[in-house]
């Protein structure tokens, strides 16, 4: 073998060598998915999710409260990203719910209403919530006590696909056999109650055997510590697996029972347009609590692989708890006020730091919630719910329009639905002899003070039959002519209280008007 040759053949061997090296070394992309296979796959990631009860959309030091002291909580905004346009399904607490874990809108599940007494026992229509409207040109619309048993919940998805489930606190989505959390995809469920009573923040004050799951009470053990305390042990005790802990608050809901020491920093504190210390001290309360489990995640080396959402079930209750203004109305109202919620989410190095402007609403929680685990959608289930971790990474989502729909009474309404789309917003009030409507341009008029209903019929009467049409399609149950109505009659009996009037657009309206009166007082 000549000089030459040989050393072709060992340069060549040596490249060949080399090559395979730098191969190896690389990862070549045709290499990628073969190697991927290889790997164990990442864990998915935990959720934490939060819900209050009642808290307004200014509630917070991050949306605007300078009353209101929520450090722990604006760190969290400040690491995560605020949602600006958040809607609950509902401007009361049990639709709203039901709409979270069901990614469906109230008017389909037909569970719309908050009720007095003990739910179910199954899935049948009632025709009396609280107040039916007997004494009203209709009566409220048929409806559910309980969240069907055909829907399958966010927590039996999550539970099917690997994770361990936890519920702690309000539950009012089904408070009877076969509709408790523990049967509806929850492996833990404490907190909650087995029936009807009012709720109260001290534990001891509960009548013994209504909380289930819930330890022997000592004098002042306070409810949201003591929820949180169970929380904080299931996460501990999941650590090793992924988790959905789901702390759903009795806080901030009246009565307003704070702890003494926090109060005692609020009774005498400069107040703004929010004025209620007692109020304020049990934020303040909420604020500690996501704190702890805040801390919780970082302590054990979780923080990074977990989503933690923090939001309400709709707005704030006002003039006496808080105030949402310059938002008109609050809780169990039509308005903005009554279904613009806070909404924070945190997960480090996937969510963006800052802010999203575009409208999210409780439905979209189901589909999201799986998207962010890696889990197959159910489109058929949370099929009025929108995958918006798009928005994570600071996309847009696609235009579509939100509905309400509240066919009931309450203290401070009577039977409504509503429609947004494309910053158009469209209230119909049923007391009326030809229905009445309420349209505002929200891009101009955020805060709901100029009805163009008058001046704009085209857009009116193209959003009315757009609402039609869409609570059809959901199968809605509509208010129900009362045959027995009086036309001459001078008043109407709401809740035991008797009005002037009918609870129609005009007695709504004034009733929202009022209250944004006396919080406009506040101001001056």
């Amino acid at each position: 073998m000549n000089k030459t040759k040989y050393l072709l053949i060992v340069g060549g061997f040596f490249t060949v060598i080399l090559a395979i090296g730098l191969r190896q070394k690389l990862i070549l992309p045709d290499d990628t998915e073969s190697l991927q296979e290889d790997k164990i796959p990442q864990r998915k990631p935990n959720i934490v999710y939060v819900l209050i009860d009642d808290m307004g959309w200014k509630d917070l030091g991050c949306t605007g409260s300078t009353y209101y002291e929520t450090p722990n909580i604006d760190k969290m905004a400040s690491e995560g990203m605020i949602f600006l346009n958040a809607y609950s399904a509902s401007s009361l607490c049990a639709p709203s719910r039901g709409a979270i874990l069901s990614g469906k809108n109230p008017a389909r599940t037909k569970f719309t209403t908050v009720f007095y007494g003990n739910a179910g026992p199954d899935d049948r229509l009632y025709e009396k919530s609280k107040y039916q409207g007997e004494q009203d040109q209709y009566l409220e619309a048929l409806h559910r006590h309980v969240l069907p048993s055909s829907e399958t919940l966010i927590s039996e998805a999550l539970s099917d696909g690997g994770y361990k489930t936890g519920l702690f606190g309000k539950w009012h989505v089904g408070e009877c056999p076969g509709y408790f959390p523990d049967e509806r995809g929850f492996d833990v469920a404490k907190g909650y109650r087995l029936t009807y009573s009012p709720p109260v923040h001290f534990l001891d004050q509960w009548p013994k055997g209504v909380l289930a799951n819930m330890p022997e009470p000592k004098k002042d053990d306070y409810l949201s510590d003591i929820l949180t305390d169970q929380c904080i042990e299931f996460i501990k005790e999941n650590k090793e697996v992924p988790f959905f802990a789901f702390l759903s608050h009795h806080l901030v809901h009246a009565p307003y029972q704070p702890k003494a020491e926090i109060y005692e920093r609020y009774k005498d504190k400069q107040t703004t347009d929010q004025v209620n210390p007692k109020y304020a001290a049990m934020v303040e309360s909420v604020d500690e609590s996501m704190g702890r489990l805040l801390n919780t995640l970082k302590d054990l080396g979780l923080e990074k692989n977990t989503l933690v959402i923090f939001t309400s079930d709709n707005g704030g209750y006002v003039p006496d708890a808080t105030s949402n203004y310059p938002v008109f109305g609050g809780k169990a109202q039509a308005f903005e006020g009554g279904v613009r919620v806070p909404l924070i989410m945190k997960w480090p190095g996937v969510i963006e730091t800052g802010e999203s402007s575009d409208r999210v609403i409780g439905m979209d929680f189901y589909p999201t919630l799986l998207s962010a685990a890696g889990l197959p959608l159910r489109p058929e289930q949370h099929m009025d719910g929108m995958d918006i971790t798009p928005l994570f990474k600071k996309e847009n989502l696609p235009e579509r329009p939100l509905v309400f729909h509240y066919p009931h009474y309450t203290g401070k309404t009577g039977p409504y639905s509503s429609i947004i789309d494309n910053d158009w917003k469209l209230i119909q009030f049923y007391n009326d002899e030809t229905g009445a409507y309420l349209l505002y341009n929200l891009a101009e008029d955020p805060d709901e003070q100029n009805d163009l209903a008058e001046s704009q019929p085209e857009i009116r009467d193209r959003l009315a039959q757009q609402l039609k049409e869409m609570l059809v399609d959901m199968g809605a149950e509509f208010p129900i002519l009362n045959e027995n109505d009086d036309p001459n009659r001078e008043g109407t009996l709401v809740q035991g209280k008797w009005t002037e009037g009918r609870v129609d657009l005009k007695w709504c309206k004034e009733v929202a008007d009022i209250d944004r009166e006396i919080i406009e007082k506040r101001l001056k």
